[in-house]
């Protein structure tokens, strides 16, 4: 099984970075980078914790992190090992260290081998494995053979590799699978819910979603949704399809005896199997400040066809905004950007922005209108539609762009741009980051992140994004890391999950 650790590390971040404002200390953070199509791992002081000489990484958990050597192009490594002995210093690390080196050498295979370095840049898993997951609740996937199992932090088998695939280990539980078969063991191993499902997703807050065979019906479904609890027992009644279980108890299905063409008309249900809304729309999304999107077809009065409309339900099911919209955005910061239909047909939209009770804030009187954060919004209005605006949620306007571009660097940080793509002016955070845009002409800021800048320098030719070199400032506008680095990823804590 190859794992896409992007996108892995993508899903882990979101709820990473949901937690870490309630943490009571500060944890360490080390964000992956790439050099000559090598990886490595620096810290918020641009310190190369990790030297770039490995071929690839994966998420950290538990203090570790899967790094592969060979898997595009094997041969001699110098890696930091424990235990070091007998050893040398090598001759080409990046961060001057004392410690002992020793070479790896790695047959060579398509993919490589993988093992684990912890973070002070140990290998304290030597690389050995056709492939593995993350650590979680101090268990990581391996697979051996073409076999999957687990391994403990100290690299000790716990799970003999007898699997298809794994997941990872959540509430005690992880699934794998036999022959296209999923279920669950425990942390020793044990098979403690059979395996019987089509598919089985990892647990959370005591439940999982499965996939279960179905042949009741004559619609062509081969499999349903069910949520099972901790014991394995189903909570779900089989009637039901369980779609998306949301983060609040509350689950999308659609009815598993519907007709094919009403397989994908959606209601809610909670954790207890009890119908919050029946299944009237064609699209639930997740909820956001107590509300979610929802879609149903209509046929509009202009066009004289079934075209989608949009509302928004509460968690009690209720119809906060009647689906009558022609767009609608999920809410943040309390806020949501709606647009309603009209009978001209140029393509575009008006739109309002309205708040979580459903009540306008600013009417239908913009081109377009974009949430940056609790005090922004990037405007255009109908009676000036060229003229591109900072406004505050009273419609107020803080700042006119005029020629000049606008990037979000992220985490509630955002830039006013000149043509040469220089920064002009900076928008969003509590405190405004104190950088001399004199001294920094010829810098495009491309992301931030924990009171880190990543930007390039804007004196040569980017356009084989390869050439492009990144570094790091924090928001005094000391430099770091001057640019050298291909890619610098964002910063994830090292010890997830708590």
């Amino acid at each position: 099984m190859r794992l896409n650790y992007k996108k892995i590390l993508s899903i882990l971040l979101l709820t990473t970075f949901c937690t870490v404002a309630f943490a009571q200390k500060e944890k360490r953070r080390l964000a992956q980078v790439w050099v000559n199509d090598k990886c490595g791992f620096i810290d918020s002081s641009g310190s190369e914790v990790i030297p770039s000489i490995y071929d690839d990484a994966g998420p950290w958990g538990n203090n570790l992190v899967p790094v592969n050597i060979g898997k595009y192009t094997p041969g001699p490594v110098s890696v930091l090992m424990a235990p070091i002995d007998p050893g040398r210093t090598s001759p080409t690390d990046s961060i001057n260290r004392k410690e002992k080196y020793i070479d790896i050498t790695v047959k060579k295979e398509e993919n490589g081998k993988w093992g684990y370095c912890n973070a002070s840049g140990v290998l304290v898993i030597p690389v050995q494995f056709t492939n593995t997951t993350f650590f979680y609740e101090g268990m990581a996937g391996v697979e051996i053979n073409g076999k999957w199992g687990f391994i403990d932090t100290k690299g000790k088998t716990v799970v003999q590799p007898v699997y298809d695939t794994v997941g990872y280990f959540s509430q005690g539980l992880a699934a794998v699978a036999k022959n296209g078969s999923y279920g669950y063991i425990n942390l020793k191993g044990e098979e403690v819910i059979k395996l019987q499902y089509t598919h089985a997703d990892a647990f959370e807050k005591g439940y999982a979603k499965v996939l279960e065979k179905y042949t009741s019906g004559n619609n062509g479904k081969k499999s349903i949704g069910r949520m099972i609890d901790l014991k394995g027992k189903a909570v779900t009644d089989a009637k039901y399809d369980v779609e998306t279980n949301f983060s609040n108890g509350l689950i999308s299905f659609s009815l598993a005896a519907s007709k094919p063409e009403d397989s994908f008309i959606y209601g809610l249900i909670n954790i207890t199997g009890q119908v919050i809304t029946p299944p009237v729309y064609r699209e639930i999304l997740n909820f956001s400040d107590g509300l979610a999107r929802v879609m149903v077809y209509k046929r509009h009065e202009f066009y004289d066809e079934f075209v989608p409309h949009y509302g928004y339900i509460d968690t009690r099911g209720r119809e906060v905004v009647k689906p009558n919209l022609a767009k609608a955005e999920s809410f943040n910061y309390g806020m949501a950007v709606v647009a309603r239909f009209d009978k001209k047909d140029d393509g575009e939209s008006e739109h309002a922005l309205i708040n979580a009770k459903g009540e306008q804030v600013l009417g239908f009187n913009w081109k377009s209108l974009i949430i940056l954060d609790s005090r922004h919004l990037l405007a255009n209005s109908i009676k000036n539609p060229y003229e591109n605006v900072i406004i505050d949620p009273n419609g107020k306007k803080l700042l006119s762009l005029g020629g000049n571009g606008f990037r979000g660097l992220g985490n509630g940080l955002f830039t006013v741009v000149n043509v040469e793509e220089e920064s002009t002016a900076f928008i969003g955070l509590n405190k405004r980051p104190a950088i001399d845009f004199s001294k920094n002409k010829k810098r495009k800021f491309i992301s931030y992140q924990f009171g880190l800048i990543r930007y390039t320098d804007l004196d040569g030719n980017y356009e084989e994004s390869g050439k492009i070199k990144l570094g790091l400032m924090d928001l005094k506008g000391n430099i770091l890391v001057k640019p050298k680095y291909n890619e610098i990823m964002d910063f994830e804590p090292t010890d997830y999950p708590l």
